[in-house]
């Protein structure tokens, strides 16, 4: 059902429903024309067959249609609706819907982090109840993901997720490793999980910029009503990540073109499971393959090329090389008989 379609039909459910006329297929068709002009501003000529359609679309029940209780009057030639209480929006729901949710509400509860499953099962509970339909919960997860109910800051989740949704402030007590604690104002924008940890990505009221902060490091958080809610111009989540591995933005830094020499036994590995969107094989010779990232580079994609050990070598840019190399000499080092 294309969008013309379903306006057209939508024109025609506004004129049955005006019982005091009567609607023929040439009259409906002169509603659809002049409608489409005047909210459209399409020129239309629709004809007589095409209403026609639309009327046994509209008799349709769901899915193909719509089960409207549309009457035909063989002596007038006219349509009218037999149940004046029909309303073309308020589509019945079938045992397949609740079924649906059903299956929705199982990935929900997979991920409980949101604490989501809790409303949507009461939802689900009402929607069956009502309709005289039957749940069928899953009591075996189709879906397992990767989580643990004793990562350390999760339990903030659910109040930062109600205020990105809700775009209210938060009072942050915030300390870091190695420093002391302090309070700050944000403006939540998104939460993302990243290496089984989860960050807060907002605008700092405090600093007058964009900032992460890692739940873990949460001592406390609460809504904060004395300051508006301020969304940066033009900051989108899935741009902001774009340029980077992880969830670490370095300020002042630019996108960089990384090129790693990898080893024939780490390049399907790397094919079927990249480091980065941007990631894409440029030459490949005797005994290795050379792999080109666009990205901002900071300390997790230094942590993902040293998980790489000795498969993988940084060959620009030279600084983030000399880096590398730095901190592998210092690993090594640990290694040394005697330390």
């Amino acid at each position: 059902m294309n969008q013309e379609m379903l306006f057209r039909i939508r024109v025609i459910d506004r004129c049955l429903r005006k019982a005091s006329q009567k609607w023929t297929r040439e009259t409906l068709a002169a509603a659809c024309n002049e409608q489409a002009w005047e909210h459209l501003d399409l020129d239309r000529n629709y004809t007589v067959l095409t209403i026609s359609r639309d009327l046994k679309r509209m008799k349709a029940e769901p899915p193909a249609g719509f089960g409207a209780p549309i009457e035909w009057d063989a002596l007038h030639k006219t349509y009218r609706y037999a149940d004046a209480s029909y309303v073309l929006d308020r589509l019945p729901l079938y045992q397949e819907d609740v079924n649906i949710l059903e299956e929705a509400l199982g990935l929900i509860q997979s991920a409980p982090y949101f604490e989501l499953d809790k409303g949507l099962s009461t939802l689900a509970d009402r929607i069956a109840e009502r309709l005289k339909l039957k749940r069928n919960p899953s009591s075996v997860p189709a879906v397992v993901f990767s989580h643990s109910d004793r990562v350390e800051g999760q339990h903030w989740i659910p109040r930062l997720y109600e205020a990105v949704i809700r775009r209210q402030c938060v009072e942050l007590h915030y300390k870091p490793f190695e420093e002391d604690a302090t309070r700050k104002v944000i403006s939540p924008y998104v939460l993302r999980e990243y290496n089984r940890r989860w960050f807060l990505i907002g605008f700092s009221h405090n600093q007058g910029k964009i900032r992460t902060y890692a739940l873990d490091r949460i001592q406390q958080a609460e809504h904060y009503l004395l300051q508006q809610f301020y969304l940066q111009p033009g900051f989108d989540p899935g741009r902001y990540f774009e340029p980077i591995i992880g969830v670490s933005m370095p300020e002042g830094q630019k996108t960089e073109r990384v090129l790693l020499r990898v080893a024939p036994l780490r390049v399907k590995y790397l094919s079927t499971k990249p480091l980065h969107v941007s990631q894409k094989l440029v030459e490949q010779g005797d005994g290795f393959v050379l792999f080109e990232l666009q990205v901002i580079p900071n300390i997790e994609l230094e942590r993902l090329i040293l998980s790489l050990g000795e498969e993988a070598v940084v060959l620009q840019p030279k600084w983030l090389r000399h880096r590398i190399e730095n901190r592998l000499k210092h690993a090594a080092t640990n290694y040394i008989e005697g330390n």
